[in-house]
C-alpha cells in the first residue's frame, strides 16, 4: 500500500488556499511523489466526470461551483479525506501529518505471489462469494469521535431483510440528508458547503462495486478477529483513560486542602 504524507507545512499551506486550489496543490504533491499518474490529463482520464481543461478551470478558481459527485471523485483518486477540501477540516482539526492513500496503488504486497511459492490455498474463497450477490442485510453503525478523534461505537443496527442496490441508495441518502440538516440546525454557517446527499449517495455506491481496492471485503472469520482485537485494545485504552481522570481528581482534591 503506497502512502503519500502532507505534512504539517503542506496542511497550513491548504488552510489558506480555497477548494480549487487545494485541488490543485494536493494533486501537483501527488504528482511530485507519483509521476504523471496524477497529471491533470491522467486524474480527468481516469475519473470520467470532466475534460483536463475543466479540471484546470476548478483549479484555478474560474468555476462558479464544484458539483459534490466530482469533488467526491477526485476526493477518492487522491486517497483524501473528502473534507479536506472544506475550510473546517482545518479549523476543527490540528493535524501533524496527513496520509494519502490513492486506490491506484492501493494492493496488498502479499497479493503478489512469490517466485516458487504456491499460493493456491490463499487464493480460495471459502463460503458464497459476494461479488455476485445483488442483495445484502446492512448494519448500520454510529461512532461518538471526540476532538482528539478518539471513537467510541455507541450504536450498531441490522436489517432484517435484505437491502437491493436501490434500497441501499435510498438508505444512504437518507443518513447523508439528515446528517446534514442536523449540522446545518447547530451551525447554520455550514450551510454553504453542504453536500447534496443524492449525488454524494450514488458516487459512494458507485466507486463501492467499481474501487474494491478502496472498499475491500473482510472475510467473515478476519472480520470477528480484527473486532475482537479491537475490542480488547479499545478496553485496555478505557482503562487507561478512567486511571488518568482518577489521578486527575486525586491531584485536584489534595491541591484544594
Amino acid at each position: 500500500m503506497k502512502k503519500v504524507t502532507l505534512n504539517k507545512p503542506n496542511l497550513s499551506d491548504l488552510r489558506e488556499l480555497s477548494i480549487g486550489k487545494r485541488i490543485r496543490y494536493i494533486r501537483e504533491h501527488l504528482q511530485k511523489e507519483c509521476g504523471n499518474a496524477f497529471s491533470g490529463k491522467s486524474v480527468a482520464n481516469r475519473i470520467q466526470l470532466f475534460s483536463q481543461s475543466t479540471l484546470t478551470t476548478i483549479e484555478r478558481d474560474k468555476s462558479k461551483d464544484v458539483p459534490s459527485k466530482v469533488l467526491y471523485a477526485i476526493s477518492k483518486d487522491f486517497g483524501a479525506d473528502l473534507y479536506m477540501f472544506f475550510d473546517d477540516y482545518y479549523q476543527q482539526n490540528t493535524y501533524e501529518s496527513v496520509d494519502l492513500i490513492p486506490p491506484l496503488y492501493n494492493s496488498d504486497p502479499n497479493d503478489e505471489p512469490n517466485a516458487g511459492t504456491d499460493h493456491t490455498e490463499n487464493q480460495q474463497v471459502s463460503g458464497a462469494n459476494p461479488l455476485l450477490e445483488n442483495e445484502y442485510t446492512i448494519k448500520t453503525m454510529v461512532s461518538k469521535v471526540a476532538s482528539n478523534h478518539d471513537e467510541q461505537l455507541t450504536f450498531i443496527f441490522k436489517s432484517r431483510v435484505k437491502y437491493s442496490e436501490q434500497h441501499l441508495f435510498y438508505l444512504l441518502s437518507q443518513i447523508i440528508s439528515q446528517i446534514n440538516t442536523l449540522d446545518v440546525s447547530i451551525e447554520p454557517g455550514l450551510i454553504e458547503s453542504n453536500l447534496e446527499s443524492i449525488k454524494l449517495a450514488q458516487d459512494y455506491i458507485k466507486y463501492g462495486k467499481t474501487s474494491l481496492h478502496a472498499f475491500p471485503w473482510h472475510s467473515n472469520k478476519d472480520k470477528s478477529v480484527m473486532d475482537n482485537q479491537s475490542h480488547e485494545k479499545a478496553v485496555q485504552y478505557t482503562e487507561q483513560l478512567l486511571e488518568e481522570l482518577k489521578d486527575q481528581h486525586l491531584r485536584g482534591e489534595n491541591q484544594n486542602e
